[in-house]
């Protein structure tokens, strides 16, 4: 019976966590253009619906539980010289993002993505290229990859 109660408990936070989020919509057209003046401005349960464009603002860090939900395909690009995008918090969703040219390096193996000791992370819909590492999951775990996220690798960096 008590953990009934607890786990009713658990569940309606869930649910009311997911339920209070706003959203905040990013893109050329929106008062906000950039992902990562939308990340600072969110808080936990937030969804931020990103516009098509490329966006080029270097490694984004999503340090909270957030929704990061990609119209129109946008292109979160490294310019080759940066980890994409590192999700560094719990119940983390990524949708609907083409994530490109990564940095290259052996020590800190950046990548397209990269998650970080992090727990229940979805990423689906993606489309990842030319990436040191297309998706990469370190001391994570319950997270899931689905729905056609694809990894299309480039052999050649020296171009």
């Amino acid at each position: 019976m008590v953990l009934k109660n607890i786990a009713c408990f658990l569940l309606a936070i869930h649910f009311s966590f997911v339920v209070t989020g706003k959203t905040i919509p990013v893109g050329a057209a929106y008062e906000i253009h950039s992902i990562k003046s939308a990340i600072q401005q969110a808080v936990d349960g937030d969804t931020l619906i990103v516009y098509g464009g490329i966006y080029k603002e270097g490694n984004i860090i999503v340090d909270k539980s957030i929704v990061l939900l990609g119209k129109n395909l946008p292109v979160l690009d490294g310019q080759k010289k940066y980890e994409v995008l590192s999700i560094k918090s719990n119940h983390v969703v990524l949708d609907g993002f083409k994530i490109q040219h990564s940095g290259y390096a052996t020590l800190d193996d950046p990548g397209g993505i990269k998650i970080y000791d992090s727990q229940h992370v979805t990423i689906r819909n993606n489309i990842l290229f030319d990436n040191f590492f297309g998706i990469y999951l370190q001391f994570s775990k319950n997270c899931l990859i689905s729905n056609g996220s694809h990894v299309y690798q480039k052999c050649n960096y020296d171009e």
